[in-house]
């Protein structure tokens, strides 16, 4: 379940009408139903998922509140009282309130891609990511957007082919340039302001510019990454297919493959309060590493489901989704 479960499967300024029309459905099993990310706002948690289901947890029981959207959710964050979360169609939805009302800033069916994850740059600036290259940015806190389209990521010969199509076919250019780009499956924020991001073909990427330019790491894996981790002592960990976990004391100089102890994809981790590292993985398994990242004991706590979120509380409640919906696990 590669974020969406395997179904994830146009260039400069670009704000799209939305339709204010369309308003996702209670469903009474939605809480049973596909959960793709979850985000603490600082009071509650609030999960996204299949449908555009939106859930929080409020007095002691998920509920959940309605959303001008029926696209699939697959990423939430928050900064404060103000979120973002963002799923098929590039869609974005916007909250002020901590999750309780949203608003629809976004959706282009045009496109048929999906955004996969959203990260809070500064206050007001908010990046979305996802599918093909595709992403975009708001300055004002997510009231209007604009695509992004990252070239520098590109390869020397891609970057060739397109510079000698625009001449001849500018439709044909920018219908082949929107595919060039890997998926971006996961972009951070580290302790020194920094951004890096992960995704398709061994992608790592950082950014010291919030976001507008990116240069490229050392490549060291040729299979997809989901997701990634600073930790509180500086390492840094990267997870991906088939088990892999990569993890790097030098900021990505250089890095050490992990075993992990399963052979399946590894799609989410944190660091909770305790120093302790939890990831996730296909086929129901719950990783622990004590030491840092450098050893992983695992678990299987849901057979048969892929999970592929991990949250914590403020109370110190460790919750995980995916293709059941969602859970504690203590």
């Amino acid at each position: 379940m590669q974020k969406i479960i395997n179904t994830i499967l146009l260039s400069g300024l670009c704000i799209s009408a939305v339709n204010a029309d369309t308003t996702s459905l209670v469903a009474p099993k939605a809480i049973n139903s596909p959960v793709l990310d979850m985000a603490f706002n600082g009071t509650k948690m609030v999960a996204v998922g299949d449908r555009g289901h939106l859930l929080a947890y409020l007095d002691n029981q998920w509920q959940q509140l309605t959303v001008p959207s029926t696209a699939m959710l697959t990423a939430v964050s928050f900064h404060g009282k103000s979120g973002w979360a963002v799923g098929h169609d590039a869609t974005i939805l916007t909250t002020k309130d901590g999750g309780f009302s949203w608003r629809l800033a976004q959706a282009m069916p045009e496109l048929d891609k999906p955004l996969l994850d959203v990260i809070s740059v500064t206050p007001t600036t908010v990046m979305a990511v996802g599918a093909y290259g595709l992403a975009f940015r708001s300055n004002n806190g997510g009231i209007s957007w604009q695509q992004q389209y990252f070239e520098e990521l590109l390869h020397p010969d891609d970057l060739d082919y397109l510079n000698e199509l625009k001449l001849e076919d500018e439709a044909l250019y920018l219908d082949e340039r929107s595919a060039m780009l890997p998926h971006f499956n996961r972009v951070s924020k580290l302790a020194d302001d920094s951004l890096v991001m992960v995704g398709e073909m061994g992608t790592i990427v950082q950014s010291s510019d919030g976001g507008q330019s990116w240069q490229h790491l050392e490549p060291f894996y040729d299979g997809s990454l989901f997701d990634f981790l600073e930790t509180k002592d500086g390492t840094w960990l990267a997870t991906g297919l088939r088990g892999n976990v990569f993890r790097s004391t030098d900021r990505g100089q250089y890095w050490d493959e992990v075993d992990s102890t399963v052979e399946t994809t590894i799609n989410s981790l944190m660091q909770l309060d305790n120093g302790e590292i939890v990831m996730v993985a296909n086929g129901g398994y719950v990783m622990v590493s004590n030491d840092d990242g450098q050893t992983f004991r695992s678990q299987l706590f849901a057979k048969g489901e892929d999970l592929v979120s991990v949250a914590q509380q403020q109370d110190g409640k460790v919750v995980i989704s995916g293709s059941a919906g969602v859970r504690w696990i203590n």
